[in-house]
């Protein structure tokens, strides 16, 4: 579960810039609160604001953190990452740092980068109501060697002791991270915040798929395949069932691809199954009754005379290919204790659809996971839907270019209020500062041309 997530220097994001998903004093829907140790946060986070304003900077901002805890390294200099309408920004670190409750324990991650170098790390067990504990601290010294200072009880033996000192000599470069050292370190804490940081948080951007492996999925769980047919349907895409198609995997390649059939059963020899992103979209090759078949997904509708119809995924149109992206996603955060950023969720999506799919979301209790997504759907802004501090806004600094981030909770609007109407007026600001269309001299323009 995300908590809090805190940036500067990077892109748009000058100053230090907070997002969190902790709770207001509220009392409406109460089922969207989730217990997280000694704190309570937030089940979804809808993020507004102008074009420009800075709202996928955040995304990239968590996207960048959670690329280089993978990695383990930085790859290339992360300077052209950092603020650009102030040269002082270029003398100083881009600084991240990430909170997450997991294992009934909450985590606090921070790392400092200039160039190709980590300059400071550290991981806390956060304290809340206490001070942190530490976990580790590193500090990277130019010329010299980093300096580890590790919690008491990971250094206490003389290997424990050993291995510090080998950590600081050679085995962590400037440019790799201590949190990727694991391997060697065999800190449980260590593997509890890179698994909440690489495999609980996904992120979706607005041309990107979460999981390619609909075909797969849809083969093997019958929760996933019933959870899609109550969806898809209900949704008005005149889909009544989706669904796979079994192949013969030559067949479906025909002559033509000799080569590239034979690279799939090369690959079958050593793994049960095999994924692919093809021109007729994606499949899934597997064994079925000792046969190699292609399994694809395929749409069913209803003729004129009540007959089924298959379509192919590639005919659906753009809004209905993207409801199908996002099955995963409800998936996930209904039954999994994951967090889920998506970038402009309504892209390709009726307003109607992106409503009624986040209301059959928001409404369910036994939903596990979290939702945080940008947005410009005012329709959205609707306190039968969210809550007051579910609801944030991202606006830029006129004089410095600068983003920062606030929640409607800030305003403390009364229950009744019309939020999208006060929002399409500016009165929680993050919308376009529009000249009046009489100041534009459109006719002047055409005139003189």
């Amino acid at each position: 579960m995300l908590i809090r997530f805190i940036a500067s220097n990077f892109r748009s994001l000058k100053e230090e810039v907070e997002f969190n998903m902790l709770t207001g004093a509220f009392k409406t829907h109460a089922h969207h609160v989730y217990k997280a140790g000694k704190v309570e946060v937030l089940r979804a986070a809808a993020i507004y604001g102008a074009n420009g304003a800075g709202k996928s900077n955040l995304v990239k901002a968590i996207a960048f953190l959670r690329a280089l805890v993978d990695e383990g390294k930085i790859d290339q200099s992360v300077s052209r990452e950092k603020f650009k309408l102030d040269a002082k920004c270029e003398q100083k670190p881009i600084e991240f740092e990430i909170e997450f409750f997991k294992n009934k324990k909450i985590y606090k991650y921070g790392v400092s980068l200039d160039q190709t170098t980590v300059v400071e790390e550290w991981l806390y067990e956060s304290g809340i109501t206490k001070d942190d504990k530490l976990i580790f601290e590193r500090k990277s010294h130019k010329g010299q060697r980093p300096t580890i200072r590790m919690a008491d009880k990971y250094s206490k033996t003389a290997k424990a002791k050993l291995l510090i000192e080998l950590m600081q000599d050679n085995l962590l470069k400037n440019n790799q991270l201590l949190l990727g050292k694991n391997e060697e370190l065999k800190i449980a804490e260590i593997d509890d915040i890179r698994e909440c940081i690489v495999s609980d948080l996904f992120i979706i951007n607005p041309d990107e798929t979460l999981i390619r492996s609909l075909p797969r999925l849809l083969s093997l769980f019958t929760d996933f395949k019933n959870l899609a047919n109550h969806l898809l349907p209900s949704l008005d895409t005149g889909i009544k069932e989706i669904t796979t198609e079994s192949i013969d995997l030559e067949v479906f390649f025909g002559k033509d691809d000799k080569e590239f059939v034979k690279d799939i059963l090369e690959e079958l020899e050593s793994e049960s199954e095999v994924s692919r992103i093809t021109s007729q979209g994606e499949i899934w090759v597997t064994k079925e009754d000792g046969k190699v078949v292609v399994k694809k997904a395929i749409t069913q509708h209803r003729g004129i005379e009540d007959d089924p119809v298959t379509f192919e995924l590639s005919e659906e149109s753009d809004g209905t290919r993207r409801l199908v992206d996002y099955i995963p996603v409800v998936d996930l955060i209904l039954n999994y204790p994951t967090t889920v950023i998506i970038d402009e969720i309504d892209r390709s999506l009726h307003p109607h659809l992106v409503k009624t799919l986040l209301q059959k979301l928001m409404s369910d209790p036994e939903a596990q996971g979290q939702l945080i997504f940008t947005t410009h759907e005012s329709n959205l802004l609707d306190l039968n839907l969210f809550r007051q501090d579910e609801i944030w806004f991202a606006e830029k600094e006129s004089t410095s270019g600068s983003t920062h981030f606030y929640s409607l909770s800030d305003f403390k609007p009364r229950y009744d209020l019309d939020i999208r109407k006060g929002y399409l007026n500016g009165r929680f600001g993050a919308i376009p500062f529009l000249a009046p269309l009489e100041n534009l001299n459109w006719h002047q323009h055409a005139e003189a041309e």
